[in-house]
């Protein structure tokens, strides 16, 4: 398997497109667009999505090395120090438990690293992925010497710190909320990487909005299921047959669900209808002819749970063990 690993492309494309509230925000690659409906409105997510490289990063890495970043389509260079600081301010809340920020700045890190060479996705402007001091000024206001102060001292801890595979930075993406067990990296893109199997992360399901629920009209659903390219006359005129029962995988996110007589992938469900996460179920209402979509989770699911590292970090796990945790096999170098 390491052989393989090795010549195997890092990760595919992505199914889903979105960074973290943290929420790994850098972004993943291609997944099929969401249908456009100015009917729906679509929720920001929690983590930014990632970008997977086609090529494994090399062994030799540098990591005190500037760090390359595309802010909003703009490609330019910041320091370690200051690109720790602007995705854990992008992607948590400041006052969050110490081990569960440095968890995050040394995946990000290491993430970025195992781009190789390749830009990290961001758009500082609106805190996806990775922000500034001066947005972070008008975001926190008084707060923010004593927040700043505080993600400068962590960040000066996580600097020297890689999450590593083999030797090599492992591509360390995280999401806000999992299932309640993280996803397999095949099940959302398209290369199985051993360290981005699932793992478990019952935690989550005390995560606030761990489940909650979306309503769409009948018509606004049969504007998205046009746009996935069904054909109106396969569209039943009775919406509630429009749904069949999803099939779930092991870690509980749809794998795919038949749609007026197609298959979908609960990935590509997802983003057509801009769910919060591919563990979803459909429920049809009569009485106001419209449907109730059920979610559980927050992102694409694969990787580090911010939340999940969060209430690790309240039972005292420290930021290692809870990356290794997320990421068995791999190691923190520092």
């Amino acid at each position: 398997m390491k052989k393989t690993f090795r010549r195997a492309v890092v990760l595919g494309l992505l199914a889903f497109a979105a960074p973290f509230a943290a929420l790994p925000w850098a972004k993943p690659a291609a997944a099929d667009p969401p249908a456009e409906s100015p009917d729906i409105i679509i929720e920001p997510t929690a983590t930014p999505q990632p970008v997977f490289t086609a090529a494994p990063a090399p062994r030799i890495f540098d990591a005190a090395a500037d760090i390359l970043i595309k802010d909003d389509g703009e490609e330019r260079t910041v320091s370690v120090r200051e690109f720790l600081i602007g995705v854990a301010a992008a992607e948590l809340p400041p006052d969050w438990p110490d081990d569960a920020i440095l968890a995050q700045m040394a995946a990000a890190h290491s993430y970025a690293l195992s781009l190789g060479g390749a830009a990290f996705a961001c758009n500082s402007a609106q805190c996806a992925g990775w922000t500034n001091a001066e947005v972070l000024k008008a975001r926190w206001g008084d707060d923010f010497s004593t927040y700043y102060n505080r993600l400068s001292t962590l960040a000066d801890e996580a600097a020297g710190a890689v999450l590593c595979y083999e030797g090599v930075p492992a591509a360390a993406c995280y999401h806000s909320i999992s299932a309640g067990q993280t996803e397999a990296s095949q099940n959302v893109w398209l290369t199985a990487v051993p360290y981005l199997q699932g793992v478990a992360s019952p935690w989550d399901a005390d995560a606030p909005g761990f489940e909650t629920s979306i309503t769409y009209s009948a018509e606004q659903v049969y504007t998205v299921l046009l746009a996935l390219g069904l054909d109106a006359e396969e569209i039943e005129s009775t919406p509630a047959g429009w749904f069949g029962e999803g099939v779930s995988d092991s870690a509980g996110y749809v794998a795919e669900m038949p749609v007026c007589g197609r298959v979908f992938a609960g990935t590509r469900l997802r983003s057509a209808f801009s769910l919060r996460s591919a563990a979803f179920t459909v429920a049809y209402d009569a009485d106001d002819n419209a449907f109730v979509f059920t979610t559980r989770g927050y992102g694409h699911g694969v990787g580090l749970s911010q939340y999940g590292a969060k209430a690790m970090a309240e039972q005292g796990k420290n930021w290692r063990e809870i990356l290794e945790w997320y990421f068995p096999g791999c190691e923190v170098v520092e």
